[in-house]
């Protein structure tokens, strides 16, 4: 065991008073020391039984100068700056003046509780998407001056990362953590995954981003990404002409958007036949740039390369490039309108599915895993055409019995619409829990407005629940 040392207080110039490690071979405890810069250390106490931290002489000393806080109590933006995009870690053939764009994605909290995991992928529930556990808005992007510099405006109070893009906005490397601004903060950072013992490289020249004033977003801010309303279009103008149902070029990959009890078909088809090369919420470790997201997948480079002269225009082909570098993710809300069905998306029951099972002969339990072999076997839009029905056609009262079963998913489908269609409600439990959750955010601003215009505001329930107490 290596000896620690924690909480250095000084006391001088050239005097501490550490926390350090004692008694390793009995079990580690933490006792107060005196250490001097030629690291001559005394013990000045110990416990029997107790570790002591944090040593603080209780001696007058001069109060400490404070750093003034920039922040703000109203919705004011924040910002942020790179001092060079091209400064840091895993940014190997990265070449200068290759990154164009920086993008600003926001991932929004999700506000209702959640249920037992959904069998798809982690603890996500109900189901979101596969291989990335949030849902994103793009905010917009920002120009990355030729020094690699970045300074820009951003809202505050919101969960946001950065993605670096090229000359056509595919993405070079990505953030995959976070970052908050408060109203009126500045947070930067020297590069892109910059070592974090890195200190800012030495320049006689101020940035040229920093030198001018913090840019804004370039794009107004887009609804939440919805695979079937911003990406889906795209493949039904496109592809669905051959890529269907009962289609040579279907049985390679389909491209239809009907849909089945967890995603659409085309969701499905592309996933489980790693057509686009996303990360999700794994590996843990940093991936080199260029590894992955539109650069590194193959649909992107089968239609890039002239597919059958299909044409994409340049804002369609954006919206693929975005929608995989955003990790191909799917479903725009995290609420859901059949909480006690599978995934918490499937109109049918778990009961109809496993009846269905067994009419068909396919197991739909572990269909809903990403790991799944088996391509979109349901379709909602056109029963009929369903996969599964296909071994039973010549049984003509099990073959009737399990097309009623799907039919009856279209049917409550068109009554209850689920997150991936237009008119989509959140069940009643659900909508409930926005409500409470909204009510808390206007209680929060009316107390930031308080503290910036140097006011009291008093929590008017708990008030009255006092005065209840006393007249008991």
């Amino acid at each position: 065991m290596k000896v620690r040392y924690e909480d250095p207080f000084p006391l001088s110039e050239k005097h501490f008073l550490v926390s350090k490690s004692i008694n390793l071979k009995e079990g580690e405890k933490m006792g107060i020391y005196l250490l001097d810069m030629e690291g001559n250390e005394t013990l000045l106490y110990k416990d029997k039984k107790l570790s002591c931290f944090d040593p603080m002489p209780l001696a007058p000393r001069f109060r400490p100068r404070e750093i003034p806080t920039a922040r703000k109590f109203d919705e004011s933006p924040g910002y942020f700056y790179v001092q060079n995009v091209y400064v840091g870690t895993h940014m190997e053939n990265v070449l200068p003046g290759s990154v164009k764009y920086l993008r600003v994605v926001e991932s929004p909290e999700k506000r209702t509780y959640t249920q037992a995991s959904w069998n798809g992928q982690g603890q996500q529930a109900p189901g979101v998407n596969w291989h990335s556990f949030e849902n994103k808005r793009v905010l917009g992007t920002v120009p990355v001056e030729e020094d690699g510099s970045v300074y820009f405006e951003a809202p505050s109070g919101k969960y946001l990362y950065f993605q670096l893009l090229d000359e056509k906005k595919k993405m070079v490397q990505s953030m995959r953590s976070g970052v908050i601004v408060h109203p009126g903060e500045t947070n930067g950072c020297i590069g892109c995954h910059e070592d974090r013992l890195s200190v800012p490289p030495v320049s006689t020249k101020m940035p040229i981003a920093m030198s001018k004033k913090p840019n804004k977003l370039t794009e107004t801010e887009s609804p939440i990404f919805s695979y079937t309303r911003d990406l889906q279009p795209v493949f039904d103008k496109h592809c669905i002409e051959c890529h269907d149902f009962d289609k040579e070029a279907g049985e390679k990959i389909l491209l239809v958007g009907d849909r089945n009890p967890y995603f659409n078909a085309s969701y499905i088809d592309i996933q489980i036949k790693k057509q686009i090369a996303s990360v999700g919420g794994g590996p843990a470790e940093i991936q080199q740039a260029y590894s992955w997201g539109a650069h590194a997948s193959n649909l992107v480079k089968v239609i890039e390369n002239g597919h059958h002269n299909i044409s994409l225009s340049k804002e369609e082909m954006e919206g693929i490039y975005t929608w995989i570098d955003l990790n191909g993710i799917y479903y725009p809300e995290y609420e859901s309108a059949y909480p006690n069905n599978p995934a918490g998306r499937s109109p049918l029951t778990y009961e109809e599915l496993k009846k269905l099972g067994e009419l068909t002969g396919v197991n739909f339990n572990p269909l809903a895993d990403h790991n799944r072999k088996l391509g979109p076997q349901i379709s909602f839009e056109r029963p009929e055409l369903s996969p599964c029905l296909k071994n039973i056609q010549m049984d003509g009262a099990g073959y009737l019995e399990a097309l009623e079963i799907i039919i009856k998913g279209e049917q409550r489908l068109a009554q209850n619409p689920r997150a991936d269609m237009e008119d989509f409600e959140p069940c009643e439990e659900q909508q409930i829990q926005l409500k409470k959750y909204m009510d808390r955010l206007e209680v929060e601003k009316e107390n930031n407005k308080a503290v910036s215009e140097g006011k009291l505001v008093y929590d008017k329930k708990a008030i009255s629940q006092t005065l209840n107490r006393e007249k008991e």
